[in-house]
């Protein structure tokens, strides 16, 4: 868009990102989260400076503030910005405040992980009963050893009136889970968002009329160091996980790990237990202040981690860092350099 000198009342108009858009500063470049779409979008740090550092400024102040040297280009980063629906204009701003950024939940614990091997020995069963007495709405179980048809249905069964809402399902494979059998349970099951089969052979796949919630995998997964990784296909760009990074940890606020020792911790990759869950209940453990700790490491801390322009969409890792003995340093397995902007 050219300036036409002749029309003042549109640099008497405002620029007014959406509210639900929100530009995030980087040490090399920024992004704009949109959390009503779950999308984010790379802009150059001089945009987040002009949509930040001359915020409330009409179009013509906003010219004026660089000498009127780059009204080209900065009119055209708005209409970039307003093709994307990221912004519009208005003569009112002040009619569209920001969005509060105050996280909420009212669950002492949102989510769990419980890990189980062939030598497991702890109760599933008892397990749900106390997170389903937490109203701990989203359990994950993750299988490394592999498990008939019929025993990865009674585990399911398990959750049969109980306050859980979404479980996720990670098992290896084995020939009696067939991608129809799988999808059957899964539309059986409202409560199975996802069940993840590790180990596949090759030529085992998905294709035999497996739902979008069935997923096969090739990789081989023994034990819970197979998470941590940080890649841009985890990212998360909503109001709950936004908000939530603004002030805990991402990825440990909330969050209870069993591991398949029966090993109570924040999450099964880390290495401090505050109790068996044959002896410990896990109520007890989450009220524990020490416990507590990890949910407050928030990224605006962690060292790298805090220039880095996607760090309130990111989930962060703490059980494998590239520190042990620095709980705020870097994760290990995340290879983004915020400041040359590469992986």
């Amino acid at each position: 868009m050219e300036i036409n000198r002749r029309e003042p009342e549109f640099l008497k108009n405002y620029f007014v990102l959406f509210a639900c858009c929100i530009p995030v500063e980087g040490a090399n470049r920024s992004t704009i989260c949109d959390l009503q779409r779950d999308s984010f979008e790379l802009i150059p740090n001089v945009l987040y400076e002009i949509l930040t550092e001359h915020e409330g400024k009409s179009i013509g102040e906003l010219l004026e503030a660089y000498d009127h040297a780059y009204d080209k280009e900065i009119l055209e980063y708005l209409e970039f910005l307003t093709e994307k629906e990221y912004g519009f204009y208005s003569e009112e701003p002040q009619k569209f405040p920001k969005m509060d950024l105050t996280w909420y939940n009212p669950f002492p614990i949102t989510n769990a992980i419980v890990d189980f091997d062939e030598k497991s020995d702890h109760n599933l069963s008892d397990i749900i009963t106390q997170l389903s007495a937490m109203y701990c709405p989203a359990v994950e179980l993750r299988f490394f050893h592999a498990l008939p048809f019929s025993q990865l249905t009674a585990c399911l069964s398990l959750f049969e009136d109980t306050a859980i809402r979404g479980v996720q399902v990670m098992v290896r494979y084995h020939p009696d889970l067939a991608p129809e059998k799988l999808n059957q349970l899964a539309n059986e099951n409202p409560r199975v968002q996802k069940i993840l089969i590790h180990d596949a052979p090759d030529g085992v796949d998905d294709d035999g009329g497996a739902g979008d919630k069935i997923i096969f995998l090739h990789q081989e997964i023994t034990s819970e160091s197979c998470c941590g990784q940080v890649l841009p296909h985890y990212f998360t760009s909503n109001v709950a996980s936004f908000t939530e990074a603004q002030t805990f940890n991402s990825c440990l606020n909330r969050k209870i790990g069993i591991d398949k020792r029966g090993e109570i911790k924040n999450c099964p990759s880390m290495t401090k237990s505050y109790g068996q869950i044959k002896t410990t209940s896990v109520k007890a453990v989450s009220e524990d202040v020490n416990f507590q700790r990890a949910w407050h490491l928030r990224k605006d801390e962690i060292s790298v981690c805090k220039d880095c322009e996607f760090r309130y969409i990111c989930h962060d890792c703490r059980a494998y860092v590239t520190n042990p003995a620095d709980e705020l340093s870097k994760p290990a397995k995340c290879t983004y350099d915020p400041y040359e902007g590469v992986w």
